[in-house]
């Protein structure tokens, strides 16, 4: 055990410090997560830190309730910083609370945001262990195993150090399963986020058998019983999030083609309103080439949105067939007969085969920014929560994206 550290002729706390030094990598880590999935990092980030903030005087607040006599006799205790006067409990329902409305009022997708948010969650739950270890809270029964540690008079169980190690498994298996943080590493969001949930729920289960300290409704400790209910509900929103009953999924798709685009463009929303449900188009915008160092003939770009009930990989097959059929040569990105992007697949933030979804693209050029505004104008990125409006005022990209037509037939419902 190691309840104080001596720094210099500091003393500090371990509990308290472990508990910072792992909020705060886990932050880091969540960011940098953010950033690889394209969600609303900034934000995340300050609805963490002002949850943090509100947390501590939500903690200290509630120890203030139960225990008004302290601060009565000694009014300067109110500013202490002794970890024991503050009520953990109380302390994280307002922290949680308090990022909650942050994060709704910023328009925050709930899914993606979960799952950028599991290595913040997990660093969080490996440091509690942690630092309990340091301050000899949450011992083991007595054990006559070799590995056993002297606590209280007598050689316990490690439980801390079994919820580190197996939390420090599962976070290496985060890490290998995302690439390093770059990709939720499943097409649909959530899941990862459940996953991780389960796992978490799961080692509570397992190293709460060998605690000895236990409330007991019963002869169940209520620990395990609320980890159960949480195994359950992360089983069950794998099962949901993962494996959802085939239906339509609203997508929107970026047409481009600068080899008779007009005739192109009307050929390939005839090919695709005969396979999908067409539901809005776009007008027609003249653009130039995005890309450095091309020369190509200015293309005719326009946003469509259908509902498929395909899956991701096939929805791609299907429209790279409709490229085929209308004359697009792959790799040839000079001479473009038809080129069609997926830009959102309903509200899922996911990576694969190197194509992210929602097309990063959109968060860059007006020639999909724009006829996407013109299309819905109350459009909101899945990933990052951000109107169409806000992103078009972000955008820097200054190539000319002149609108040369209306939709004739107005919104197709």
């Amino acid at each position: 055990m190691f309840p104080i550290i001596n720094i210099g002729p500091l003393a500090i706390q371990a509990f308290g410090l472990i508990l910072l030094l792992s909020f705060f990598t886990g932050s880091w880590l969540a960011a940098r997560f953010s950033a690889g999935l394209g969600t609303n990092t900034d934000v995340i980030e300050n609805s963490i830190l002002v949850g943090l903030i509100a947390g501590l005087l939500g903690a200290r607040i509630g120890f203030l309730l139960k225990n008004p006599a302290v601060f009565v006799n000694n009014l300067f205790s109110l500013v202490s910083l002794t970890p024991s006067m503050l009520d953990v409990s109380f302390g994280i329902l307002v922290g949680l609370l308090t990022a909650l409305i942050i994060a709704q009022k910023k328009y925050l997708p709930l899914w993606p945001t979960l799952d950028v948010l599991t290595p913040f969650f997990l660093l969080i739950f490996a440091g509690v262990h942690l630092a309990n270890y340091a301050n000899g809270d949450g011992f083991g029964i007595p054990t006559l195993l070799p590995w056993g540690i002297q606590l209280w008079n007598a050689t316990r169980h490690p439980v801390q150090l079994y919820a580190l190690l197996l939390a420090g498994v599962l976070f290496a298996w985060l890490i290998w399963h995302t690439r390093l943080l770059k990709t939720t590493g499943f097409n649909r969001s959530g899941v990862l986020f459940s996953v991780i949930l389960g796992g978490m729920a799961i080692i509570t289960l397992f190293t709460r058998a060998f605690t000895a300290e236990k409330i007991l409704l019963g002869a169940i400790d209520f620990n395990q019983a609320v980890s159960f209910a949480v195994l359950l509900a992360s089983l069950g929103l794998i099962y949901t999030r993962a494996f959802p009953n085939r239906k339509k999924v609203s997508v929107i798709i970026s047409m481009g083609s600068n080899v008779d685009p007009h005739t192109q463009l009307s050929k390939a929303v005839e090919v695709i309103a005969e396979e999908f449900r067409l539901r809005r188009t776009s007008s027609r915008y003249q653009t130039q080439d995005v890309l450095e160092g091309h020369q190509a003939q200015d293309f005719i770009n326009q946003v469509i949105e259908v509902e498929t009930e395909l899956a991701y990989p096939d929805l791609v097959k299907q429209l790279k067939a409709v490229e085929v059929s209308l004359g697009r040569q792959p790799g040839n990105k000079i001479t473009v007969a038809l080129d069609l992007d997926v830009l959102t697949y309903g509200s899922e933030v996911f990576t694969i085969q190197g194509k992210h979804i929602p097309d990063p693209g959109m968060l860059k050029y007006r020639y999909i920014a724009l006829p996407l505004a013109e299309m819905s104008p109350d459009f909101r990125h899945p990933g990052n929560g951000m109107s169409i409006r806000d992103i078009l005022e972000k955008i820097t990209d200054d190539t000319q994206v002149l609108k040369i037509n209306e939709v004739e037939n107005g919104i197709e419902i």
